[in-house]
């Protein structure tokens, strides 16, 4: 005589996150490019706010892909000693496909909520820049300030590090860092890299569960 049972394991299968960026623009206050010296822009940007909308479907139990879009708005360009790009500002829109690799779900214990996992993600984006010039045309104290717009594609890489906790079965939350390298060319400044050093935080929404069964 045989008595069958199972036991039901019931896992994420896909997670929507949606959170809140920061971060500092690495590098110094110039840039060097091949001996011409000039103000690097993006580094002076010293207040960096936006929004990131990101779902990840689980491959195995330790891999998965997905998508992110992230929403940057830079400003307060600050510099110890020049004004070159004062008041101006900086949108970024980024498309990333991403690759992750995050810890074993376990039955018991504190994994069985806490989720560690690294990523990677090349991107290709737009970029939308409000510069203020104010270096060119002065007559006697009057500085007469132009805005200069520019539209311009940017790509690049991007890595990161973090982890997520599970409240209830369906919700919970993350927090990460990430390094982006980006490249960007437009007429109004000579540095076309940068460097984002990244902290996002925000909650996470399960919209699909995979079950497995153990007989």
């Amino acid at each position: 005589m045989g008595i069958k049972s199972y036991g039901q394991l019931i896992e994420d299968k896909t997670n929507f996150y949606i959170g809140y960026q920061t971060g500092l623009f690495a590098g110094s206050e110039l840039f060097n490019d091949h001996g011409t010296i000039s103000t690097s822009f993006y580094s002076n940007l010293t207040s960096n706010h936006g929004l990131i909308m990101k779902d990840i479907i689980r491959l195995s139990p330790n891999m998965g892909i997905g998508f992110k879009l992230g929403f940057l708005y830079s400003t307060n360009w600050q510099s110890e000693n020049y004004t070159s790009y004062n008041d101006s500002r900086s949108a970024m829109i980024n498309f990333h496909p991403v690759f992750r690799v995050n810890s074993k779900f376990q039955r018991y214990g504190l994994f069985n909520r806490l989720k560690l996992y690294g990523e990677i993600s090349p991107f290709i984006g737009w970029s939308m820049l409000s510069i203020t010039n104010s270096i060119f045309d002065i007559n006697g104290y009057h500085i007469y300030a132009d805005i200069l717009t520019s539209n311009d594609l940017t790509s690049g890489i991007e890595a990161g590090v973090g982890c997520e906790y599970a409240f209830t079965n369906i919700s919970g939350a993350f927090v990460d860092l990430s390094v982006q390298e980006g490249f960007i060319n437009t007429p109004f400044f000579v540095d076309s890299r940068y460097t984002l050093l990244g902290i996002n935080v925000g909650v996470r929404i399960n919209i699909l569960k995979v079950k497995r069964y153990n007989y």
